[in-house]
């Protein structure tokens, strides 16, 4: 390793020098000698000190001498021009003394063979002076890189600063101001050690106890617990208590205790760590490109919604997940439901982050191309809550696909910060314009309920932020610019969508690929459905169909020979399809809704179960009306009627006599009834005749013969 002038170096073990630290003065490569010099703290008068250098350079390769580091003084370190003219004049008269020797190239070596040299002390002559002043001088030259700015005026160590000083018995500080020259101020008390010691105590007892406390909320409680007595004492001598006021407490407290611990001390744990600790770094120091890291939260949103069937029925906040690259800021899924957040709402989150999502915006009537949001891709690790993840599911099937799951700590948003700031932004720029919103602040009495403001249905809000999420999605974001030159290099804005496009194109990425049956299958849990005669059923109101080409056989048997069930996989999020597996070891086969069940095609799962409700409260709304009451009564009474006029009606012997003629008779009681209908079309009236004409107009009709067609015999069994 090579020596050099005015390198410093940690000396361990060297024959001949005390272990510390020494810079090297000079070189004299002809006579092969290091000049050194202690860097010593000390006040006192220091010569250099020569050595071998081939033995240093021995020391060196031994690891006994090793490089270092002083630090120059900061008044040292400044531009002539920002140091005063009093302290230039005062470091040249002093560079002045010393100049001469400096200069001369001898100098050091001759100092350090002749102990009494004379010198510095013709120098001291020549100038009039103490050859201490010289010597002071040449160690300050020395010490400090021996250049003209050592010899600087060390004015920081001057007038005792930051050292605290006994108080005597005049009053020290500034007298209480007052304007009214007949009022007279008290004249006070100095602060004591004994005084700063209860200063302290009383911080730690009510203070620093992880909340907010006012100074001066601790200050009366220190006076009634630490100086009681002399307060009782003063009361009952009518005079001034001798304690230290309020402005003295707050001086000496901010200056014993340090402004960090009381930042620290005067807040809960979560809250210095979310919001008050020292920030280490970016958000993205740890990841290397798209799908790194992917983040998942979920907040409930700022606006009421209404039910999808009747929107004069508000269903609350719905809960909105979302899930965001850590390092391109790109929103790659969402989920919104009236779940709450839970495993169940975030495994949808999930599904919606790993597929394609031209066809889940297709269900909201939103046409994009697979450019806009080319977002169908697993991370190599997912940082998440602990309330819904921390569970067995979610390490049993997010874990084997996902690779790693992360939990953050409780009350650690942001170590989140990504994905909660997606939330605010979503907030500022939709949710908070929209009819029904809380925006984010409490039910407060004076002002309108946001709940009779509501408009929204769940669908329609997904359909807003699907849009909002799109244009996000193409903001541009000043932080993606210093993050990788792939942006600089192709001209691009610094947008989320073209980082995660360049990144994936270069293959620079963590990205990895699923197909969207094998994602299903791992995230969603199996639900019996039935295969019956028109389909396969879900809840008794919903029948889905498929293109299987056994499908149709297959209802057959179902309708004939019995129904049977089958594992299915239901999106929450769109009640149009379902995932079934239809053969024993088959996979899942996605199967459409029915157009018997159209109703319930897009609809989302909660809008499914208002549905359900809306019939359970109507059924239990049936009761007997009175007009229903009536119709009872009547048929009651014409049944009792009937029974009546039959035990009336004369006894026939058997059941043969009973139904003899009965085909007779049945054309007679047609006949009759033609006769009737075509008496009452002709006269109106006739029906407020008496019944003697009538019955002679029916006995007269008999008299008449009327021709019918006659069936061949053995006709009447034909179908």
């Amino acid at each position: 390793m090579q020596v050099e002038l005015n390198s410093v170096w940690q000396v361990n073990r060297f024959d001949g020098l005390d272990d510390g630290l020494y810079r090297v003065l000079k070189l004299y490569m002809e006579q092969r000698v290091v000049v050194l010099f202690f860097l010593s703290d000390s006040k006192a008068l220091l010569r250099p000190l020569k050595v071998g250098f081939d033995s240093f350079n021995e020391a060196i390769k031994a690891g006994n001498v090793l490089p270092s580091l002083y630090d120059l003084p900061y008044y040292q370190l400044q531009h002539d021009d920002d140091i005063s003219e009093d302290h230039l004049a005062k470091r040249d008269e002093k560079y002045t003394l010393i100049a001469g020797l400096v200069s001369d190239p001898e100098f050091l070596l001759d100092l350090i063979e002749r102990p009494r040299s004379k010198l510095v002390s013709l120098h001291a002559k020549m100038h009039d002076t103490y050859v201490q002043n010289v010597y002071r001088a040449l160690n300050l030259y020395w010490k400090y890189a021996q250049e003209r700015n050592a010899l600087l005026p060390a004015y920081k160590n001057s007038g005792g600063r930051g050292k605290s000083r006994v108080a005597g018995e005049i009053k020290r500080g500034s007298p209480i101001q007052l304007s009214s020259p007949s009022i007279v101020a008290p004249k006070g008390v100095n602060t004591t050690e004994s005084d700063k010691k209860l200063f302290i105590k009383a911080m730690k007892k009510f203070g620093l106890k992880g909340e907010g406390v006012r100074f001066s909320r601790v200050y009366d409680k220190m006076l009634k617990e630490y100086y009681a007595e002399e307060l009782i004492a003063a009361e009952a001598e009518s005079r001034e208590a001798k304690v230290p006021n309020y402005r003295a407490f707050i001086y000496w407290i901010k200056k014993l205790v340090p402004t960090d611990t009381l930042i620290r001390k005067q807040t809960s744990q979560g809250d210095f760590d979310r919001n008050k600790r020292g920030l280490i770094g970016s958000a993205t120091d740890h990841t290397e490109g798209p799908g790194s890291c992917f983040e998942l939260d979920a907040t409930v949103l700022d606006v009421h919604v209404v039910s999808d069937f009747q929107r004069n029925h508000v269903l609350g906040r719905p809960t909105v997940y979302c899930v965001v690259d850590k390092e391109s800021r790109m929103i790659v899924g969402l989920h919104v439901s009236m779940e709450y957040a839970s495993w169940r709402a975030g495994r949808q989150a999930l599904i919606n982050s790993f597929t394609a999502k031209k066809e889940y915006c297709e269900q909201f009537g939103i046409e994009i191309e697979e450019f806009e949001w080319p977002c169908s891709h697993i991370p190599l690790r997912l940082l998440c809550d602990r309330g819904e993840f921390i569970c067995k599911d979610a390490e049993d099937l997010a874990v084997p696909l996902i690779g790693h799951l992360s939990i953050a700590p409780p009350y650690r948003a942001e170590l989140k910060g990504i994905v909660e700031h997606r939330f605010n932004i979503l907030n500022e720029k939709l949710v908070h314009e929209l009819p029904g919103t809380t925006k984010g602040k409490q039910y407060d009495r004076s002002v309108k309920d946001p709940r009779l403001d509501a408009t929204f249905t769940l669908r329609e809000i997904t359909k807003l932020l699907i849009d909002e999420v799109l244009e996000h999605n193409s903001s541009i974001f000043q932080d993606l610019a210093k993050q990788s030159t792939l942006l600089i290099e192709s001209g691009l804005s610094p947008t989320p969508l073209n980082y995660w496009n360049l990144h994936v194109k270069e293959q620079r990425h963590a990205l990895s690929k699923a197909d969207e049956v094998h994602v299903r299958s791992r995230l969603l849990p199996t639900t019996k459905v039935t295969m019956t005669g028109k389909g396969i059923r879900l809840s008794d109101q919903m029948y889905f169909e498929s293109d299987h080409p056994d499908f149709g056989s297959w209802k057959i048997i179902a309708r004939n020979t019995g129904s049977w069930s089958l594992d299915a996989l239901i999106d929450h999020d769109n009640s149009s399809f379902i995932y079934v597996r239809l053969e024993e070891e088959g996979s899942f086969t996605k199967c459409h809704l029915m157009k018997e069940s159209a109703n319930f095609a897009n609809r989302h799962q909660a809008d499914i179960l208002f549905f359900r409700d809306w019939v359970k409260l109507e059924k239990g709304k049936a009761r007997p009306t009175v007009k229903s009451i009536e119709r009872h009564q009547r048929k009651k009474q014409v049944i009792e009627s009937a029974l009546e006029d039959t035990k009336a009606a004369p006894k026939v012997g058997s059941k043969y006599e009973r139904i003899k003629g009965m085909k007779e008779r049945r054309r007679e009681a047609i006949l009759a009834q033609r006769l009737e209908d075509s008496c009452g079309q002709s006269n109106p009236l006739s029906s407020k005749t008496n019944s003697e004409p009538s019955s002679r107009h029916i006995d007269d009709s008999k008299k008449k013969v009327i021709s019918m067609l006659k069936r061949k015999k053995g006709t009447d069994n034909e179908t």
